[in-house]
């Protein structure tokens, strides 16, 4: 797949220049509980028995098909919400806000992040806070942790009155006087370790006000095991289903922190158990956000249409059981600013582009995620030490949505990285030179050692800088190890493999680029680059003759466990084999690569790939503009619900133009930060965008190349994305996974 030049734009900028400003100048108490606040607990007026509203069961609905209906019918009334014990249902918050009359301009819409944080702050932590004015403990189990942990900081939990944060899962002191929060999944385990913490009235742990929070809906023989434990239920104050069983990672990406082996994924008994785990996790993502939406799924794929037909089955029950709910699109929603288009999720499995995550990446974040030892969000770098310069010392640094520049950065060339910061560096110290010599009315006789020193004292210039300069270092990091492997060379051998042009956008032979391969094989010292290289070359052509398939293998020596991952490829649909594959690699793949060829001039000549090393463009950058576009073939990608008719097909093609050119006159960079670090209007709080959400899932994990196309579509088209996979992966993750498919 090749990424055309803009038509009428100068040459893309060669390998060698692309880095070139890699070489640039390196820069060189939990608050306590005072016997006030140990008080005994306020008593709530809500009922002490645990919540018993229905809940979704797998056996209460039909297997959807095409024809269902497109808005499940509630046999029940709607009730009150003034029930002391009930959950607050869905995003329930939103029916609170003011009802504002026809011809109000439409609210923008909020990030995933920033609804969970809402979430979890408003309808957890200060509910409980309200009713039990006290100190409280904080009680979660593994996934409660991850999932709070992914949207909450401890400073926004510790401001609503919670002291201390326990896990479920370890021995736990006595705090007799607090107040108790849990979030827990819904678990056989998880509830008998509850259970346990009120069996014994003489050894009950906490105090007489407990708030139970499930992260997803209870099933109900785990409900009857909680009413039938009686210190527990006098305690009880409130108790929900808080539908939110997915992590956030970014304002809108998210994963479902599955760690099923790949190969249950597309066969055998584990992939009906992979199936049933991801529609009940996004139904609770829905649920947040107040969508239930189109369902549509890639047609070749059985895990989609599974995942597709379970999570309609799964919405009915939740949108019946919840009466009080409303979503996108129904008409129903409580303020007329804040209503939009019903939604559509695209169900996506890995198998039909296994490239993609293979193929060295050199935007920012895909480059930390591939080179440096990343884990989760946090990172860890020896950096100079404070106290003594000549030393190194270790720092963590986390990665996320809170760091404004990371945010800004994350999707640019590594190149263009260095070169933002190092422009920022230098107007700062210029900046800050002229404030100091301003400020101090000597300053004409001090010297630049003087200036320096007077300049590292302003706060500001030190918190801007020392963000400036941790990336920069990170940068740095990401181009040293690009250096040391000769990623320069390898990284044009997999962009002629994977676009079938070189360099200069002329057609390459195959035999040509196989003997490319064999070289750069020898020279490959670790055994797994040696096994991604191999992998990059098959798969891109889909398969090679069985001559060109051995002087690969004779060149790459690789190990058994090696060898087996790749013969073992064919259980998820890819060939190694192919005796007619063509005298050039730019021919047409099926599958999830289909179709690409012939279209991606007119994909990507509003591409913003400058650099020869970036010119293969992910399949799913198709894929998701003819989403937000109304072009995704019903064929392909057909619906379990009925889409509406497709007559805004050409509008949105239209109004899709109109943003692209409202899009290339301006030039001014948003959603970033200025020199000082401030956030630009596009940071400072929600968006606008057009239409109804748009939700990707990705069975099997989502590159982080995929992540930067979702959200540079998203900007293009002023059309919301919210990219979500049973996790994220890098390519070495992904190898690993594949390794799983070995007998």
């Amino acid at each position: 797949m090749s990424s055309a030049r803009r038509p009428g734009a100068s040459a893309r900028k060669k390998g060698a220049s692309a880095f070139a400003s890699g070489g640039s100048a390196r820069p060189s108490s939990r608050p306590t509980s005072s016997s006030s606040s140990s008080s005994r607990p306020h008593t709530s007026s809500s009922s002490s028995r645990p919540y018993t509203s229905s809940r979704p069961t797998s056996s209460s609905t039909s297997r959807p098909t095409s024809s269902s209906s497109s808005r499940p019918t509630s046999k029940s009334q709607h009730k009150s919400s003034s029930s002391g014990s009930g959950p607050r249902r869905g995003s329930g918050r939103t029916s609170r806000e003011a009802h504002v009359p026809g011809g109000a301009k439409q609210e923008p819409q909020r990030g995933l992040m920033e609804m969970v944080h809402k979430r979890f702050t408003e309808d957890v932590f200060n509910t409980a806070a309200k009713a039990h004015p006290g100190w409280k403990v904080l009680i979660v189990d593994e996934p409660g942790m991850k999932v709070v942990s992914s949207a909450v900081g401890m400073y926004d939990i510790m401001e609503q009155q919670v002291s201390v944060v326990e896990s479920l899962e370890k021995k736990r002191a006595p705090f007799k006087h607090m107040g108790a929060v849990y979030i827990i999944s819904p678990t056989q385990d998880s509830i008998r370790r509850l259970l346990e913490d009120y069996e014994d009235k003489k050894k009950v742990l906490y105090g007489d006000a407990v708030f139970l929070y499930f992260l997803a809906p209870v099933p109900k023989i785990w409900m009857e095991d909680l009413k039938q434990c009686k210190q527990l239920v006098k305690r009880l104050k409130a108790m929900a289903e808080i539908n939110v069983d997915f992590l956030v990672r970014e304002q809108r990406a998210f994963v479902l922190d599955m760690k099923d082996p790949f190969v249950s994924l597309f066969q055998g008994n584990g992939m009906k158990a992979v199936e049933l785990k991801s529609a009940q996790k996004l139904v609770t993502l829905c649920a947040t956000l107040n969508e239930y939406p189109y369902i549509r799924y890639k047609q070749n794929s059985n895990i989609c249409s599974g995942i597709a037909s379970i999570f309609k089955m799964k919405m009915d029950e939740f949108v019946g059981n919840n009466p009080g709910w409303w979503y996108h699109g129904s008409g129903n929603c409580p303020s007329r600013n804040s209503e939009r288009d019903r939604s559509t999720l695209l169900l996506l499995d890995r198998s039909n582009d296994c490239l993609t995550p293979l193929m060295h990446d050199f935007n920012y974040q895909a480059m930390v995620n591939d080179l440096l030892h990343v884990e989760g969000d946090k990172i860890t770098y020896k950096a100079d030490s404070k106290e003594n310069p000549k030393k190194k010392e270790e720092k963590d640094v986390l990665l996320n949505e809170k760091d404004k520049l990371w945010v800004e950065l994350r999707g640019d060339h590594v190149a263009k990285v260095i070169e933002i910061l190092t422009n920022r560096i230098s107007e700062i110290q210029n900046s800050s030179t002229s404030m100091v010599a301003r400020k101090d009315k000597k300053s004409s006789n001090m010297t630049l050692a003087q200036l320096a020193s007077a300049l590292k004292d302003l706060p500001e210039y030190q918190e801007v800088t020392a963000k400036l300069y941790q990336h920069m270092h990170l940068a740095h990091e990401c181009m040293d190890e690009f250096k040391k492997a000769g990623l320069l060379e390898l990284s044009d051998l997999e962009q002629t493999l994977a676009t079938g042009k070189d360099e200069d956008d002329r057609n390459t032979k195959l035999s040509d680029t196989i003997s490319r391969c064999e070289a750069d094989l020898i020279r490959i010292r670790e055994p797994t680059d040696r096994l991604r290289l191999v992998l990059i070359a098959i798969i891109s052509q889909n398969g090679l003759t069985s001559g060109d398939k051995e002087r690969l293998l004779r060149a790459a020596q690789l190990g058994r466990p090696e060898l087996q991952t790749l013969e073992s490829l064919r259980k998820i649909g890819i060939k190694t084999m192919n005796n007619n594959p063509g005298s050039s690699s730019n021919e047409k793949k099926g599958g999830f690569l289909g179709g690409l060829r012939n279209r991606s001039s007119s994909i990507d000549s509003d591409a913003d790939n400058e650099y020869t090393s970036s010119r293969y463009t992910p399949p799913l950058k198709r894929i998701l503009k003819d989403l937000v576009t109304n072009q995704l073939s019903t064929q392909e990608y057909p619906s379990v619900i009925p889409m509406p008719l497709a007559s805004n097909s050409s509008s949105g093609l239209a109004s899709s133009a109109r943003r692209r050119g409202k899009a290339e006159s301006g030039g001014k960079r948003k959603g970033g930060t200025d020199k000082w670090g401030k956030k630009t209007s596009k940071d400072s709080g929600p968006s606008h965008y057009e239409g109804g959400r748009n939700i990707l899932f990705m069975v099997g994990g989502l590159s982080y190349a995929e992540l930067r196309v979702a959200r540079n579509i998203m900007e293009k088209e002023s059309r919301e994305i919210i990219a979500g996979a049973t996790k994220f992966i890098s390519p070495d993750q992904f190898i690993d996974d594949l390794k799983t498919l070995v007998d």
